[in-house]
């Protein structure tokens, strides 16, 4: 029987029908990523993108779709188009292309053979992607990040004594003072009560950079905008919070997918900085989802130094570029290995004067 594999350009209009299969593929995914389901997407093609900027490339075998591929347009500094995934303005991992990993190898052949067929783009950046993503794709990359994640067992002390001895003493004495201060922990229940524990969230997190004389990335009204969307059109966010004095001091936010917990944000208020607010709350919540049976925290990318507290787990995270043959992307091609040489070069006369 002869297979008939074709790509399809989804615009504007037909894009509604969509959201729900990338839901749908997702969970199929090699890596299921909130991130790549069709909530996350909607709300960033809504909130972010102009309509002449946004494509979904669908591949489908025999009219069954295999693989989605949801792309915007940006402008690069050549003048030029590149092309990214739809979503990632906002630091999200892992993204990647939506399918099963039995059908990827062939929908990257065949979305290859269509971006190389049309006009208007320069690259293909795929920022945030997991190894195997990389393998897949086999185009030049770079390992720009890594994301912790700790695999939970469904017994949180079972978590707790793999631990050193001081480690737990510590971590248990500072849930124990928080919670004889009269503090409790506290989470969202349903969509109604997720706008609450967000203009919190975003007010702490304002009052922590205004202390520390810095600018937030969690903030602004491009980000506020994506996200008051974002948790009207999901049941997946979940918030949590130490509540004190009738008062919210803390609050985690995060998205649970494929019994996943995506550690998103977090903020506490820095007058509370003496009892600790931001580890007792991740506590709490590593213990929740211990006892709910979620399998994975996935802290997401970033090298914080208390994620380490927790876990030595970690994904490397790669960024891939997929050139067009335009004067651009050989322009673009020149200046990566221009880079490239150099800083080997710098590398090799470091070591040279280390051993002098």
């Amino acid at each position: 029987m002869s297979h008939f594999i074709s790509v399809e350009r989804i615009r504007g209009e037909d894009l509604e029908d969509i959201w729900p299969l990338c839901t749908k593929i997702a969970v199929n995914m090699s890596y299921p990523s909130f991130f790549c389901c069709g909530e996350w997407l909607k709300t960033a093609a809504n909130a972010l993108c102009y309509k002449n900027e946004l494509s979904i490339l669908v591949v489908k075998k025999n009219d069954c779709v295999k693989a989605l591929l949801p792309l915007v347009s940006k402008r690069n500094i050549l003048g030029g188009n590149d092309l990214h995934f739809l979503g990632t303005d906002f630091f999200p991992d892992p993204v990647g292309l939506i399918c099963s990993p039995t059908d990827r190898d062939e929908s990257v052949l065949v979305l290859k053979k269509y971006l190389l067929a049309i006009s208007g783009w320069d690259r293909f950046i795929m920022n945030w992607v997991l190894q195997d993503e990389q393998i897949a794709w086999n185009l030049p990359s770079k390992c720009i990040s890594t994301e912790n994640f700790k695999t939970l067992p469904h017994d949180f002390n079972k978590l707790l004594g793999n631990f050193k001895k001081k480690k737990r003493y510590n971590l248990r004495a500072m849930a124990r003072k928080f919670l004889d201060a009269g503090g409790r922990m506290i989470a969202s229940t349903d969509r109604s009560s997720y706008k609450y524990f967000l203009d919190i969230l975003f007010l702490l997190h304002q009052k922590r950079a205004e202390e520390r004389i810095h600018k937030s990335t969690f903030a602004g009204s491009r980000v506020e905008a994506f996200h008051q969307q974002l948790i009207h059109s999901t049941d997946r966010a979940c918030f949590y919070g130490l509540l004190l004095n009738q008062q919210i001091i803390s609050v985690i936010y995060g998205f649970k997918f494929d019994n996943r917990f995506f550690y998103y944000q977090v903020a506490h208020d820095p007058d509370y900085a003496d009892l600790s607010p931001g580890t007792v709350l991740l506590f709490f919540v590593i213990e929740d989802c211990c006892l709910k049976g979620v399998k994975e925290f996935n802290f997401l990318q970033g090298d914080e130094s208390y994620k380490k507290i927790w876990t030595n787990e970690s994904r490397a995270l790669y960024r891939c570029v997929f050139s067009n043959k335009t004067w651009r992307s050989y322009i673009f091609d020149f200046v990566d290995q221009v880079r490239f040489l150099r800083n080997r070069f710098l590398r090799k006369m470091c070591r040279i004067t280390l051993e002098q």
